[in-house]
């Protein structure tokens, strides 16, 4: 039986979108394990990104986006792929003082802004259950 820690945050999940396709899997496992944990995703519009962009201009993703970073606790970045728009959300929530968890498949070649950053906080994972695991232990012990 999974225990989580009583404590809920406000968590901004972000992931590659135009920079090339996410793993669905993964986005899938990490979004249903904050959900079961009690905490919000505050870009949950995210989790059905390819019905719901189509429609928008791209000052209204940023406004939206940039909104929901600021109401965050935490920003969870995976960082598998390269992404502008990522590495934009991991340096703003580090600007804003937010608490940033980069999230990487082992054996990945990070650049070394994220890998070399001390402000950050790096988990990598072999699979969707190595990665629940290590998520698990993370957000009980913050």
């Amino acid at each position: 039986m999974l225990s989580y820690k009583e404590e809920k945050m406000k968590v901004y999940f972000a992931f590659s979108i135009r920079g090339g396709s996410p793993d669905e899997e993964v986005i899938q496992t990490v979004y249903r394990l904050l959900k079961d944990m009690g905490h919000e995703v505050t870009t949950e519009f995210n989790i059905n990104w390819k019905k719901r962009e189509r429609y928008m201009s791209d000052e209204d993703i940023y406004r939206r986006d940039v909104e929901a970073l600021k109401k965050s606790d935490i920003v969870l970045a995976e960082v598998s792929k390269p992404s502008l728009g990522v590495g934009y959300e991991i340096s703003l929530g580090e600007k804003l003082g937010k608490r940033v968890v980069c999230l990487a498949k082992e054996g990945i070649h990070l650049s070394a802004m994220i890998n070399g950053n001390p402000n950050l906080d790096l988990i990598s994972y072999k699979d969707k259950n190595d990665l629940t695991e290590k998520l698990l232990r993370f957000f009980n012990k913050i």
